[in-house]
């Protein structure tokens, strides 16, 4: 669950550098211009043609920000890089500080929030993240809209990095403001509108005995683009209450008492939008306090938990909501798993619902197909969210090698940080899943057996009706993480895929998060084509003009926490930037284009 277990840390400010002297075109379809690269969430380049099956196992490195031996130090990137006709807008979780960088890896302005608010800088308040940068930004014509972990929502100046508006969704005037919101989804431009999805962050608030927890809730807002007024916001679910008796919940972790729900139901899924249909689709979290039960409705979660939802774009209203995982209710004082029912716990939908057209008796049929923490892909009929299709789902106990009780198709285990936790993709003929083994993190009694490593990490491509399985690159277990080489901390440890994959030119691009890899595979066959080492990361790759970007640097799960050491961490981080061997049409771009 990358978005429960972040740590944020607040190191140096960097000073804005530099200006644009000319101003260049809109994005075009070489571009990356976001964090899907467009709003139906394809997260495909559809215009490479320089980077191929026969020629990416040519890679190199052209450039790395900050260069190999600088004493300059960037904070961790996390975040897909962003990149408009070579230039490239990245922002940093740790020492956060959001980039815009030449073609030829440069700083040409830098941008930081130095008015966080009142609560800005609570960086590490019971898990709730203060600020930094770990979402992509939206470029346009002449603005960069990015929005912090730290619930603030920035619109910059493309040229210049200027400001010319913020919002900080924690206090008012923003409509519901709440001292937990955050922001872990990328900004997303549709009908003129500009998209923003999240909300309340109490995992961590939930598990503090001495809170009375919970009241945030998710959210999707649209904003003015100009002046960052609300146009309109659509908060998940119904909205949290005083009980009136508190209510106790008890598991193999101990008791809480909770006063207030439910909460929270954030929106961790970047949305996607449909101009065939007109709805915005995204997915939700788990609650981490309940709902009041009462004798008509015992239930402690609400339909709006793990669940997938659509809304109309020119009012917000709820078009249709579908459930993924019931009765979903999990904090940090809770174990991944509850034998008692056999649910898999924190099994939300963080991937973008991608709209696609398929042929269903006869009749083309528009559907968003979407991954899940419960390591399914699911198909539902795009204007009613009636479920159509999805992959086998694993619902046995939680063990290291489920053997065969995993149905052969399964795209990943369950878990806490297991399954599809964000950027599949599809190229319009097959959808191209990540996947995460990690089915005994979090679920043992035992405190110190609770951070088993990861059993296994692949990417599938399968038909876009499900039927079918085209190929599954499985990656190889590591055979040694952490420690010495004499006595290493892990042996045999899985490598999972956990950010988004990027297509393009007939290539699928991934990293992973053990071996440290950028993995290019044949889009048609899965044939391994390039791996190149990066060192710490936990970012998705872009793809633009010839070249492949990607971030490193991870903090994810806990600070430096020793029984986590097979994800290799670092705070600080680098920028990498790959492409064929000499001049490029890149290169010439960084001679004042802009």
């Amino acid at each position: 669950m990358i978005r429960s277990l972040l740590v944020i840390v607040l190191l140096t400010p960097v000073v804005a550098m530099g200006q644009q002297t000319k101003r260049s075109a809109d994005p075009g379809p070489q571009d990356w211009a976001s964090y899907n690269y467009d709003v139906l969430g394809t997260r495909h380049n559809v215009a490479e043609k320089t980077l191929t099956p026969s020629t990416v196992g040519h890679l190199v490195e052209k450039w790395r920000f900050p260069p190999r031996g600088s004493f300059t130090w960037i904070g961790a990137v996390h975040a897909t890089p962003v990149v408009v006709n070579g230039y490239v807008y990245v922002g940093t979780a740790t020492l956060p500080t959001f980039y815009k960088l030449t073609p030829d890896g440069k700083v040409r302005w830098s941008y930081q929030n130095r008015d966080r608010g009142p609560t800005g800088n609570d960086a590490l308040r019971f898990g709730l993240p203060g600020y930094g940068f770990i979402n992509s930004p939206l470029v346009t014509a002449d603005t960069v809209f990015v929005c912090d972990v730290g619930g603030f929502i920035y619109a910059l100046d493309r040229f210049t990095g200027k400001e010319r508006w913020k919002v900080n969704t924690r206090v008012p005037p923003f409509p519901g403001a709440h001292s937990s919101n955050c922001i872990f989804s990328a900004p997303v431009l549709a009908e003129g509108k500009l998209l923003i999805a999240g909300g309340g962050f109490e995992h961590g608030l939930a598990a503090d005995p001495k809170n009375r927890c919970c009241d945030g809730r998710g959210f999707v807002a649209a904003l003015d683009p100009a002046t960052g007024k609300t146009l309109w916001k659509y908060d998940v679910g119904p909205e949290p209450k005083k009980f009136a008796k508190p209510l106790t919940i008890r598991t193999a972790w101990g008791e809480r008492t909770y006063h207030c729900g439910p909460a929270t139901s954030s929106v961790w899924s970047t949305p996607s939008y449909d101009a065939t249909t007109g709805l915005v689709t995204f997915g939700t979290d788990a609650h981490n306090a309940p709902r009041e039960p009462t004798p008509d409705n015992p239930e402690l979660s609400t339909p709006h938990s793990c669940a997938v939802i659509a809304l109309d774009i020119r009012t917000g209203a709820e078009r249709w909501v579908t459930q993924i995982n019931k009765g979903d209710l999990w904090n940090y004082a809770m174990p991944g798993y509850d034998p008692a029912t056999g649910r898999y716990k924190d099994q939300s939908i963080g991937d973008t619902p991608k709209p696609y057209t398929l042929t269903i008796g006869g009749k083309p049929t528009r559907v968003v197909g979407v991954g899940c923490k419960d390591g399914g892909f699911y198909v539902l009929e795009a204007t009613t969210g009636k479920l159509l299709a999805q992959t086998p789902v694993y619902k046995g106990p939680p063990v290291a090698d489920p053997g065969s009780a995993r149905h052969p198709r399964t795209l990943a285990l369950p878990g806490l940080f297991g399954g599809l936790q964000t950027g599949c993709a599809t190229d319009g003929r097959a959808i191209f899943t990540n996947g995460s083994d990690s089915i005994l993190f979090g679920t043992n009694a035992d405190p110190n057996k609770r951070f088993h490593p990861p059993t296994g990490g692949r990417v599938v491509s399968l038909s876009l009706d499900l039927s079918r399985e085209n190929w599954r690159h499985e990656r190889p277990k590591v055979p040694a993480v952490g420690g010495t080489r004499e006595r290493p901390a892990f042996t045999n440890v899985g490598d999972p895929v956990a950010s988004g994959v990027a297509l393009a030119g007939g290539v699928a691009y991934f990293t992973t998060t053990v071996s440290n890899q950028l993995v290019a595979v044949d889009a048609a066959s899965g044939k391994v084509l390039k791996e190149l080492p990066l060192g710490p990361v936990w970012c998705g790759p872009s793809v633009s003009r010839g070249r492949v970007y990607v971030g490193t640097g991870n903090l994810l799960f806990s600070p430096l926490d020793s029984r986590e050491a097979y994800f290799p961490k670092s705070l600080t981080g680098a920028v990498y930037c790959f492409g064929l061997p000499g001049e490029d049409a890149v290169s010439a771009l960084g001679k004042g284009d802009e």
